[in-house]
């Protein structure tokens, strides 16, 4: 029965050495997997016959299949760390130099150099950090594609910049990895940059950085007879404060109500807004700004 439970905390996966562990012989082991009681799923792993094939069990599988001390990595640690899903088929691993994982639809990224917090377990899966995952991803992705990756870490309190800032500088060119690259990320999310609660709150910082324009409180909550707003971004020696418009939040006469009281209440404190939506250039969200703060 330990065995079974075993399967349960793995995804309805078991290895070779749990079940001779369990008393099984070679012969057992070979008799269950011909008559389907126990699928082959990797070399030593198979699955218990009625669970489920899923993306999980697949790289579970993997984990216990490599034969050494593998983390998911790159595109795959992504996956595990935010739920996102991208075209990438592959399974990536990563292992300490002199290993190597040689499995099918797999890509190993041997490393000389891992330090302590690289390697993080979540959900019960072995894989790279958010940190060491964007400095892997480095060498394959562009800058853009990895600052929204970093916005995105930062927004769900996984990655600290002045952290990524320090690794950085101690990083060399390594194969995989791009220092540029990393560099061009950081140089766009100087000093205490928030990337806000959107991707289209975070291209409002970077333009409100590039464009050198007076620095905003972010987030800031105000009250107006009673009632608490908070603003995405504000100039209070100014009275003027910028949302950002994205889209599916007013998709009520409810909310467009909301949003009309709202903006009628803070004009009436003496506020100017600006609203900016992601339809608009860089350069236009930058002068719609500088109009209102001159």
């Amino acid at each position: 029965m330990e065995m079974y439970r075993w399967a349960e905390r793995h995804d309805g996966l078991l290895t070779v050495a749990v079940l001779r562990r369990a008393g099984w012989t070679d012969a057992a082991i070979d008799y269950h997997r011909s008559t389907g009681r126990l699928r082959p799923i990797r070399r030593g792993v198979v699955a218990i016959n009625g669970t489920p094939p899923t993306w999980r069990q697949a790289v579970r599988a993997v984990l216990l299949g490599a034969g050494v001390c593998a983390a998911l990595s790159h595109e795959t640690a992504v996956r595990v760390l935010l739920g996102w899903i991208g075209d990438e088929e592959q399974i990536h691993v990563l292992v300490a130099l002199g290993h190597q994982v040689v499995l099918d639809g797999v890509r190993c990224h041997r490393s000389g150099l891992i330090e302590p917090g690289d390697i993080v377990c979540r959900g019960e899966l072995t894989c790279t950090s958010p940190l060491r995952t964007v400095i892997d991803l480095s060498g394959s992705w562009s800058a853009k594609r990895l600052g929204l990756l970093v916005d995105e870490f930062m927004r769900r309190s996984m990655l600290d910049l002045s952290e990524l800032r320090r690794r950085v500088d101690e990083l060399r060119p390594a194969p995989g990895r791009s220092v540029a690259t990393l560099r061009a990320v950081l140089s766009r999310r100087p000093g205490r940059y928030h990337p806000g609660e959107s991707p289209l709150e975070a291209r409002i910082a970077q333009v409100i950085i590039a464009e050198q324009l007076p620095p905003p409180v972010q987030q800031l909550r105000w009250s107006v007879d009673g009632h608490r707003y908070r603003f995405d971004f504000a100039w209070p020696d100014q009275r003027v404060y910028l949302e950002g418009l994205g889209f599916g939040f007013h998709s009520m006469a409810s909310d467009l109500e909301d949003d009309a009281r709202r903006q009628n209440d803070l004009v009436a404190d003496g506020w100017r807004p600006i609203e900016i939506t992601w339809g608009m250039s860089d350069r236009e969200i930058g002068q719609s700004i500088r109009r209102l703060l001159t």
